[in-house]
């Protein structure tokens, strides 16, 4: 399993966390050995741009996940290419699932409003964008309940590691 990190930001994030929460949760839900995912941090600025690119909706999120088995989506994200970070784009081939974007401000501001430590936060939205690769949905309130079920449950199990 590998997880492919990038911060995009001038926020520190602590890469090996992620990496290691990332392969836990791979593993958790069952990924083949093989499986790789991409993890970019951003800021809100780019995060607005990509969400008005990709869903047509002009504003900021917390997280989106790019699949690479969606056909309705081009994945060449403008950042990955000024930043030369393109080594998991290319086109779904080696076992790669997809790539996870998360605001840092975004995730920043719901840990204030939660009461969460951002770390707290950020392992969240990892884990939330984790399952959206494999297929799991939040559209339809059913699928957002058994969605929440089983992030809920892999955050409890992480909890205790």
């Amino acid at each position: 399993m590998k997880i492919e990190i990038a911060n995009l930001t001038k926020n520190s994030v602590n890469k090996k966390y992620f990496q290691e929460i990332g392969e836990v949760v791979l593993r958790r839900i069952k990924q083949p050995q093989n499986v790789e995912v991409s993890l970019v941090f951003v800021g809100d600025a780019r995060m607005k741009n990509l969400n008005r690119t990709y869903r047509n909706i002009d504003k900021t999120t917390d997280v989106l996940s790019f699949c690479y088995e969606d056909k309705k989506i081009s994945f060449n994200p403008p950042f990955l290419k000024e930043k030369n970070l393109s080594p998991l784009f290319n086109g779904g081939s080696g076992g790669i699932l997809g790539e996870i974007v998360i605001s840092i401000p975004q995730a920043k501001k719901q840990a204030r409003q939660r009461g969460y430590p951002l770390k707290r936060e950020l392992s969240e939205l990892f884990v939330h964008g984790i399952l959206h690769l494999v297929g799991y949905d939040d559209e339809r309130e059913e699928d957002y309940n058994i969605m929440i079920e089983k992030q809920e449950e892999i955050l409890a199990y992480l909890s205790t590691k």
